[in-house]
């Protein structure tokens, strides 16, 4: 399951910073890529509060990037933790409106975390 989790996390997002209102300024964007592939890793290696760490760091640099949104919803997914998660999928929602595989992502996961 975590493996089938992970593999989805592979989003090849359309986003730009540079477009639709991102906030990213000249080498921001390697940053936030950087913390949004250490969560990954903090992920795969179960270390959940890590991977929060790393994404609040990316937010704290970039609030708007969606992909930074729908990993932190991942995480608290996989942390059972599913009001949460559906807070952070909300926000990467309202964020990717120039990717459709990141909305896609995202419906998927907020499928999975409502109750019931």
């Amino acid at each position: 399951m975590l493996c089938l989790m992970l593999a989805s996390c592979a989003i090849e997002p359309k986003y730009n910073p540079y477009q639709e209102g991102g906030q990213a300024q000249p080498g921001q964007e390697s940053a936030v890529a950087e913390l949004q592939r250490n969560a990954v890793d903090a992920l795969e290696r179960q270390a959940y509060q890590q991977a929060i760490e790393y994404l609040q760091r990316a937010i704290r640099i970039e609030p708007r990037n969606p992909l930074s949104w729908h990993y932190l919803a991942r995480t608290y997914w996989q942390r059972k933790d599913f009001t949460r998660c559906l807070e952070m999928v909300e926000r990467s929602f309202s964020y990717s409106s120039i990717d459709d595989d990141l909305d896609q992502a995202n419906a998927e996961l907020k499928q999975r975390c409502q109750p019931g």
